[in-house]
């Protein structure tokens, strides 16, 4: 019974503004459920009749009216209780996925790369579906068969105080079977549900990596991977059924024999006159009903401790911390003056910047150099907030971003990066993300700009082309240049630039650099660089190595150092001529 109500409470604590209705759902419970004994009381006074004088048409007018009456009471009551809560369910699972999707906005970058996105996929597409579709039920089943028990006791305590102990006594055996039941289910449902999490994982990486996978042969073992996880699940679900099952029949035993024992002792009392034949025979026929809401009580507890397993693990995902953001600021950058004082972060437990100070003057062209791993993205990631910094602090405009909302301030930045993302939308669509009040003309003309207007007028839809998953349909380049028109509709203040050329063929590499070039006139340039020979005419240098600046200053500036930079840059020279 424990179990039974900390679900209830786990279930009715995720319902939001729902809870009032979904509670005043069990007061139409009990009425639906009293109206259900009509049909007892009529066969006790149909017998009691039979018993007294010959039954007459009258009686079956009078039994048949007052039973189409119970059965219309319990119709209507039972549509009002799907409404006040199954229906009420429906919304208040509708807003917790609105939630979770305004939740996600607000979490590090971090969070997404832990292996977490089968975990929301599963609790968006498992755990939630789960609960709004057997959850809220089994619980309206599972409260409205404790009324319906309590009703019972009380029902029977009215006519004969014996029957209501024995009731009582083998409804309480079987509900400690039943809480032993529902112990080793809890644990049991945690471990399926997080298996199915696990799978769910799985598969987002087989096919995300498809492409990969046959590059390099590796079908067979990736499938061995899944195929793992399958059987991970499989022998998950398999175990809790089969550790259920001596519990289960155990439960099903008690409430079956229990009606036999009330059918023997009933008979008990008629044959020694304690009992009306009338009266006995009405309970005979009731003990065959006696003790169905007890077991309608196990039936739904099985659903219950699965729902409860899903909305834990929903709970878990809605309470990851969130980055802090302050939505009521009204605080905007009106320069793109860029300040990076002391600044250090570390991820979990690993150092990744270490006390960087460095100054971006408004509309300058600033490069970050360095190895892989220098620390280079992690600067870009934090001056869009991505991340919160563990030491310092960035200003923009001398304003502390985190005394920015999140809105105002990416609204000051654009990104172009070399791993571009199309949504499976058109490409209009595509390119006026995040521009809502841009209109078609503002649309072509960027594309014009960005040299990608003449390419999608050949596409048979033009500008109603669907890009397909991740833009599948479109070559690398032709995906850049619609994500630099993206950025240039923006028309942010701050431009920041993974080299976007690298990997591109020559002819769309010429096309994009005209873009980029029209993108960022009269901008402030942040671009992580690649190839030095294109940072030449860059403002500031900065190279980076292991999470610290070593040197920054200008191309020229840089070379007569002799230093770091210039090793790379000869070194990269080299290779290039070579």
């Amino acid at each position: 019974m424990r179990s039974i109500f900390t679900s209830y409470k786990n279930i009715i604590s995720v319902l939001g503004k729902y809870k009032k209705s979904f509670r005043f759902g069990y007061l139409v419970a009990m009425i639906e459920h009293l109206a259900g004994f009509i049909p007892y009381l009529l066969v006790f006074h149909i017998i009691s009749i039979y018993v007294e004088r010959p039954l007459i048409i009258n009686d079956f007018y009078i039994v048949s009216f007052l039973m189409a009456f119970s059965i219309i009471v319990r119709i209507i009551f039972k549509r009002l209780l799907d409404t006040l809560q199954q229906d009420k369910g429906y919304y208040a699972f509708s807003d917790a996925r609105l939630k979770i999707s305004k939740h996600l906005e607000n979490l590090n970058m971090g969070f997404y790369s832990e292996g977490n996105i089968g975990n929301i996929s599963s609790v968006v597409t498992t755990d939630i579906v789960f609960v709004e579709e057997f959850g809220i039920s089994q619980t309206g089943v599972a409260i409205s068969s404790i009324i319906s028990i309590i009703t019972t006791v009380v029902f029977l305590f009215i006519f004969d105080y014996r029957l209501t102990i024995i009731y009582v006594v083998l409804g309480l055996l079987s509900m400690l079977v039943l809480d032993k039941l529902l112990l080793k289910q809890e644990a049991l449902s945690r471990i399926r549900q997080d298996s199915l999490a696990n799978l769910s994982t799985s598969l987002l990486d087989f096919v995300k990596g498809i492409q990969v996978i046959k590059a390099f042969n590796m079908k067979r073992e990736k499938n061995a991977d899944i195929e793992e996880k399958i059987e991970e699940t499989k022998n998950n679900s398999l175990l809790m059924v089969k550790k259920m099952h001596l519990y289960l029949l155990s439960f099903e035993f008690i409430t079956s024999i229990s009606s036999a024992i009330m059918i023997i002792l009933v008979s008990s009392f008629m044959l020694k006159g304690s009992f009306s034949i009338s009266y006995g025979i009405g309970f005979i026929v009731f003990s065959f009903n006696i003790f169905l809401p007890i077991t309608l009580l196990g039936l739904s507890s099985e659903m219950l401790s699965i729902a409860n397993a899903g909305i834990d693990r929903y709970k878990k995902l809605i309470n990851e911390k969130e980055l802090e953001n302050k939505k009521d600021s009204t605080r905007t950058a009106k320069t793109s003056n860029i300040s990076f004082k002391d600044v250090s972060f570390a991820y979990e437990s690993k150092d990744v910047i270490h006390n960087i100070n460095l100054e971006i003057k408004e509309k300058s062209f600033t490069a970050l150099v360095g190895k892989s791993g220098s620390g280079k993205t992690t600067i870009v990631n934090l001056l869009c907030r991505f991340w919160d910094i563990s030491h310092g602090e960035i200003l923009i405009d001398n304003i502390n971003i985190k005394d920015i909302s999140f809105e105002n301030l990416l609204s000051n930045i654009s990104m172009v990066f070399q791993r571009v993302y199309l949504f499976n939308d058109t490409i209009y669509n595509n390119i006026a993300f995040g521009s809502q009040n841009a209109t078609k003309e503002d649309v072509i003309a960027v594309s014009k700009k960005a040299r990608c207007h003449d390419f999608i007028m050949k596409l048979e839809k033009g500008y109603d082309t669907i890009v397909g998953e991740a833009g599948s349909s479109l070559s690398g380049g032709e995906k850049q240049r619609i994500s630099i028109a993206r950025a240039m509709l923006k028309d942010a203040k701050i431009i920041l630039l993974d080299e976007a050329t690298v990997g591109i063929d020559p002819e769309n590499e010429k096309f994009i650099q005209d873009a980029i070039d029209e993108l960022v006139k009269d901008k402030t340039l942040i671009v992580i660089a690649h190839r030095l020979s294109t940072i030449k005419n860059a403002d500031n240098i900065v190279y980076l190595e292991n999470g610290q600046i070593i040197e920054q200053g200008n191309h020229f500036q840089l070379l007569q150092k002799e230093g770091k930079y210039k090793r790379q840059f000869d070194f990269y020279m080299k290779n290039k001529s070579i």
